[in-house]
Formats: structure tokens, sequence, C-alpha cells
């Protein structure tokens, strides 16, 4: 693995960060550092010499605000523009990850949430559900949400090592990202480039649609009416990976979730279509490095 993202987070029990490196998926589980209440931010600024942004997802929520940069930044197979001044919102286990280009330095903030720190009218926005949109385009330099989002550099300075470990600092995200989220609103969510990338998106949308069943390649080929060579071919072109690496690893993200919200492992097994347990022993313990009895806990 390149690199790995770890993100500053606690009183989350079990936050994954799944790393979808084109021929493999890995579940890497972290327990999260002291004095972060769900809520963690970083500033940094990248030469960019090479593709070293892996596929990755996490289950926590997402915010990219772009400074500078030019590219591409994938969520789920679809393509949106990467520029100073978008907005992109990626929810738990979405897979996501950026392609700037090399003639113009990567500057971004990142704020990563847990819902708990959201007031409770605000935890079924609509924003935060899947299909509410990833890209937003903030062309205003002078609207109340792009002063909001510019405040958090007085906050965040460019080091990349994350929010100052002050009251007064995770406060003001508490604040920040509630109004963000409002802000955002009445934004439209920008189409991706050549309206959703290609049939990868549509296989994406069919394989999370049937994460509790055992899928197979012929059944998924039969259904887009392709070949199975030709699905696979595609897939990987568009997203890097191969079909099952991604279904997989889905699976057991989810798999993970439940174990960890307290379910037997042998029922999530059967709620997730697995003919039997040994099966889904096996699929886990290569996915996560762990066995699914055990429960993830703090460390």
């Amino acid at each position: 693995m390149k690199k790995s993202i770890v993100f500053l987070i606690k009183n989350i029990a079990n936050v994954a960060i799944l790393v979808y490196n084109r021929s493999e998926v890995i579940i890497m589980p972290y327990f999260f550092l002291q004095n972060y209440q769900g809520i963690h931010c970083s500033h940094s600024q990248t030469e960019v010499k090479k593709d070293f942004f892996e596929h990755h997802c996490h289950n926590v929520y997402e915010i990219n605000y772009v400074l500078q940069g030019d590219g591409k930044c994938i969520v789920e197979g679809k393509e949106f523009h990467l520029h100073p001044k978008a907005l992109f919102l990626m929810r738990p286990y979405e897979y996501h990850y950026v392609q700037p280009k090399a003639t113009v330095p990567y500057n971004r903030i990142i704020i990563n949430f847990d819902e708990q720190i959201l007031p409770g009218s605000l935890k079924a926005h609509s924003l935060l559900q899947m299909g509410g949109g990833n890209y937003f385009s903030l062309a205003e330099s002078t609207s109340p949400l792009h002063s909001a989002l510019e405040a958090l550099k007085g906050v965040i300075p460019l080091s990349g090592n994350g929010m100052k470990n002050t009251p007064e600092a995770e406060a003001f995200l508490r604040a920040t990202i509630p109004q963000i989220l409002l802000l955002l609103t009445p934004e439209q969510p920008k189409a991706a480039l050549g309206e959703d990338s290609g049939v990868a998106v549509r296989i994406i949308e069919y394989l999370n649609r049937h994460l509790n069943e055992e899928l197979f390649l012929e059944e998924i080929a039969k259904e887009f009416f392709v070949s199975k060579y030709h699905l696979c071919r595609v897939f990987r072109e568009q997203t890097g990976g191969s079909i099952f690496s991604y279904f997989n690893a889905k699976r057991m993200a989810l798999a993970q979730q439940m174990i960890a919200g307290g379910e037997k492992a042998t029922i999530v097994a059967e709620k997730l279509g697995f003919r039997d347990y040994s099966t889904f022993y096996r699929a886990y313990r290569k996915q996560t490095g762990t066995s699914p009895i055990r429960k993830l806990s703090k460390e």
C-alpha cells in the first residue's frame, strides 16, 4: 500500500478505512486518538508528481473543499471536475479518489465527521443520504458558504497535521459543519463528467443494491446485456479494480459495521446472503485481517 490515510476521531468504536488499490481492496481498521469528538479537519497542499491517491472509503462523512488544483475527483465511478472552489461530499462507504494534474499544486481542506456530532434535525438531511449528490461548484466568492469554508483556514493552518488540539477549534468545527450543510442546500449538485461516466456507475449501483446476495459474474453480465469479458474490462478501465474486489469489500465493510453494532457474526453472514458461515468467515478474515467473532474495540 502506497500510503495510509489516518483520521483522528474519538468515540467511534470501529472506524475502517478501505484502500482500493487497483487489484484488491483491503479494510484497514484504525482506532482513533483522544481529544477529537467525531471530527477531524486538515489543510494540506501536495506537489503532484505521480498518481499516489488511492481509491478508498471510510465509515464517516467527508467534505473536500478545493482551494487550488486541477484534475478529477472520482466518486463511486463518477468523474467530477476538480478545481478551485469545488466542494465534494462523500458519504460513508462511498469509494472516492482524486487525480490532480501535476501542473498545479493540490491544496485542499478535508473535514471528516460522524453523524453523531450533528443536531438531530440534520441527521436526516437529504445531502447526507445516498444519491444526494457529490459535487458542488461554489463560483460566488462572496457567498456565506464560501466565507464559512474560508474561515476554516484560520483554524487549520496549512500543514497537513490536522485540527489544532484546542477546545476552541473543536467548538468552531461543531458549529461550522451544520452551517456548511445548511448553506449547501440551495446549491444544486453538479452532474458528473460524461453523464455518469459510463456503464461502471450502473454496475456499482447494481452491486450496492445486492450486497445481501451472492452474485455471479454470469448474472451481472446478463443484467447488462454484455459478455463477462466486456463487463470486467469496462469496469476495470473505469474504476481501476475488479468487480468482485469492489463487491466483496463493500459486503465486508457492511458486515464489520453490523458486528460492531452488536450483531452476531452468524446472523450477519445469513443476512448478507452467504451460503454458509465458513465462506463468510474466510471472506471477512481476508478483507479485515481479523476474526468476525472478535468484536473490534478501542485499544
